[in-house]
């Protein structure tokens, strides 16, 4: 796992962060200003992670002028350098080496995906180092997990697994919920055109950096322009011929419907709202060449090979062993063949698209871990068991060896879905994947 941490340096919606889905589809904001991006399968389609970084930071920057980033392992690292050592890239695994040297202060910036709960907490525990002549994070190294446990309790514990990359922070793909619309008041009221588009312009392209990221057109934008006096407002309405995410397109229309208005009542506030329909929604030309969805996937296939990369598809099999339950295809699946589903209404009918058909025949995690993790006493308070009794228990045949397990469903503290096993022989659990 490879997380891009980009500090915005200012405070952001957490929308923000559907535009950042172009460079891979688990993205996470966390208040204030930060966005966690999961590159470890992606950064190869962009040349590299330092291609990566480069165009994150440069499309932050269309939102945030002065956004930095980093990457490493794990996002409480990548949070630490993005602010004492902006644009670092660690080398897998040298998270430790990279940030041994600098001060102890610098442990208020591990949190990662989830904020320090009382950050005065780990300003303690600097001034209690910095007290006993420790001044560099390469110092707290000589600990073990033990001694913080004790002086610290839980606290001391979680900073010591963020010190060691032993917290797991999964960065789930990202569900937008938040509408296509934006608010905006002057503190000053507008009179005049150019300054109104001035004000405006930031708003307008922000919804469209959200547009392009989730991969949607607009079909329509609505505008709101509420006056300074009475209750008067102008509503304008902006529809292309067809669907389109073309801001400029859409700024120009905008522009010619309100040239002609006349501001003696000036603008003190406006909204905008953008009606979007998915991207195979759009109109195209008669003579435009139509493709398969297998043929742009052949296509993508080999770029790349070319580029040294490996993807493709992961095929369930059938096998009551999730470790072989999964094979890697790099062929188009037939499985991904489906019937769309028409219903009729009366004189009308409505055909709904059906994906991911075998997704609810999967009782199992898509993400599992190579090798399960051994969870310790304290490690399983911290989950919270959904079921009494097992979900799935495992026997192996007589002419394999395998210890029999009872599989259950638990919730992290994180509100992370996980996949966790208990060996019948040794009563022993283990972490074996998550669920997405």
């Amino acid at each position: 796992m490879r997380i891009l941490c980009l500090n915005l340096q200012q405070t952001h919606e957490a929308s923000c962060a559907e535009i950042f889905l172009r460079f891979s589809p688990r993205v996470q904001f966390r208040y204030p200003h930060y966005v966690f991006i999961d590159v470890g399968s992606t950064a190869g389609l962009f040349g590299g992670e330092v291609q990566i970084l480069k165009k994150a930071v440069d499309l932050a920057r269309t939102i945030a002028p002065k956004a930095t980033g980093s990457i490493a392992d794990s996002a409480p690292i990548a949070q630490v350098l993005v602010n004492y050592r902006p644009f670092e890239i660690t080398k897998t695994g040298d998270d430790f080496r990279m940030i041994a040297r600098l001060p102890i202060s610098a442990m208020s910036e591990l949190e990662g995906l989830e904020a320090w709960g009382k950050l005065r907490s780990i300003d303690h525990i600097a001034l209690f180092f910095k007290n006993l002549g420790m001044d560099w994070i390469e110092d707290l190294y000589h600990f073990q997990e033990a001694s913080f446990r004790e002086r610290w309790g839980e606290t001391g514990m979680m900073v010591w697994k963020r010190l060691h990359n032993q917290e797991f922070q999964v960065i789930s793909p990202l569900v937008p919920t938040d509408p296509f619309s934006n608010y905006a008041y002057f503190d000053d009221p507008v009179d005049l055109i150019p300054v109104l588009m001035q004000k405006m312009e930031p708003s307008l392209r922000y919804l469209f950096l959200r547009l392009e990221g989730l991969g949607k057109f607009a079909q329509k934008m609505e505008i709101t322009l509420f006056c300074e006096y009475s209750d008067q407002r102008h509503r304008i309405e902006i529809e292309p011929v067809s669907p389109s995410r073309d801001y400029d397109l859409f700024r120009d229309l905008f522009l010619k419907k309100i040239e002609r208005l006349k501001l003696e009542n000036p603008i003190r506030e406006f909204e905008v709202t953008l009606v979007d329909v998915p991207e195979k929604a759009q109109q195209l030309d008669f003579f435009e060449p139509r493709d398969s969805t297998e043929d742009r996937w052949r296509r993508l296939i080999s770029f790349t090979k070319q580029a040294e990369i490996e993807m493709g598809f992961l095929q369930i099999e059938a096998s009551h062993l999730p470790e072989s339950s999964y094979t890697f295809k790099t062929d188009w699946p037939q499985d991904f063949s489906s019937k769309d589903l028409v219903e009729w209404s009366e004189d009308a009918i409505q055909v709904k698209t059906v994906y991911a058909k075998r997704l609810a025949e999967s009782p199992r995690p898509s993400l599992l871990l190579k090798e399960p993790l051994q969870l310790t006493k304290i490690m399983m308070k911290a989950l919270k068991i959904l079921t009494r009794f097992p979900a799935e228990r495992i026997q192996a045949s007589w002419w394999k060896k395998l210890t029999e397990r009872d599989y259950y469903f638990a919730l992290s503290r994180q509100g992370q879905l996980l996949w966790v096993y208990q060996e019948l022989e040794s009563e022993k659990y283990y972490l074996h994947g998550y669920f997405d």
